[in-house]
C-alpha cells in the first residue's frame, strides 16, 4: 500500500504582502515624480521684464519715495514740537517780559526826550515832519502815487505845524520818537523790499528736469535693446 505525499501548506499572507510592497513602491515614485515636477516647469529665475512692468515698478518706487518724504518732516516736527513744549513755554514768557520791557525802554526815552527845552522839540518835530513829508513825495513820484504821496506829505506838515506852536514837552518827545521810529522802519522796510528776490527754485527744477531727461533716456534705451 502506496502512501501518499502531504499536501504543501499554502502560505495566506505571502500574496498580501507582495501586493502592500508593490503599492508603497508605486507610491514613492509618484511621491517623487510630483516633488521634481515644479521644478522641471518653473520659470527662469532671472526674466528680463517688460517696458510696463519697468514703468510700474519706477511708479511705485517714486510713489513710495514722495510718501517717506512728506511723512518724514511730520514725524520729526511732532518728535521736536513733543521734546521742547517746556522750553516753549519758558520762551514764550520771555518774550512777553520782553514785549514789556521794551515798552518800559520807549516810555524812558520820552521821557529823557521831554527834557530837551520845548522849542527846541518843536523845532525838531517840525523839522522832521518836514523832512518826511519831502521824501515821501519823492518816493510817490517814483511809484506813480502822486497823490496819495502829496495828501501825505500835507498831513505830516500840519501835525509838525500844530506841534510847533501848541503841544507840550511830553507830547512833543513821543511825537519826536514816533516819527523817528516811523522813518527808521520805512527805510529798513524799503531797503528790503528792493533787494528782495521773487523767483521759483531755478536749481530744484532744473536738478528735476535732468532726472526726467535721464529716465527717458534710460527707458527709452531698454526698450529699444
Amino acid at each position: 500500500m502506496s502512501r501518499t505525499a502531504p499536501p504543501a501548506r499554502r502560505r495566506p499572507f505571502a500574496n498580501s504582502n507582495t501586493a502592500a510592497r508593490g503599492r508603497l513602491l508605486a507610491e514613492n515614485l509618484l511621491r517623487r515624480a510630483r516633488m521634481r515636477s515644479p521644478a522641471v516647469q518653473s520659470r527662469p529665475v532671472y526674466e528680463r521684464p517688460g517696458y510696463r512692468t519697468l514703468l510700474g515698478r519706477i511708479r511705485e518706487n517714486v510713489r513710495t519715495y514722495i510718501r517717506k518724504q512728506l511723512e518724514l518732516p511730520r514725524q520729526e516736527i511732532a518728535e521736536i514740537l513733543e521734546a521742547n513744549k517746556r522750553a516753549a513755554m519758558w520762551l514764550g514768557f520771555a518774550a512777553a517780559l520782553a514785549f514789556t520791557t521794551l515798552i518800559t525802554l520807549v516810555v524812558l526815552l520820552v521821557a529823557l526826550v521831554a527834557l530837551i527845552p520845548r522849542d527846541w522839540l518843536g523845532v525838531l518835530v517840525l523839522a522832521l515832519a518836514v523832512g518826511t513829508a519831502f521824501a515821501l513825495f519823492v518816493l510817490g513820484v517814483r511809484a506813480k502815487a502822486i497823490l496819495p504821496a502829496f495828501f501825505g506829505g500835507i498831513v505830516l506838515i500840519a501835525i509838525g505845524v500844530v506841534a510847533f506852536l501848541w503841544l507840550p514837552e511830553l507830547v512833543l518827545a513821543a511825537l519826536l520818537l514816533t516819527i523817528a521810529l516811523a522813518i527808521g522802519t520805512g527805510a529798513m522796510g524799503y531797503g528790503g523790499y528792493s533787494r528782495l528776490e521773487l523767483h521759483g527754485p531755478t536749481r530744484t527744477i532744473k536738478s528735476m528736469k535732468e532726472t526726467v531727461r535721464w529716465a527717458k533716456q534710460r527707458l527709452l534705451g531698454r526698450s529699444a535693446s
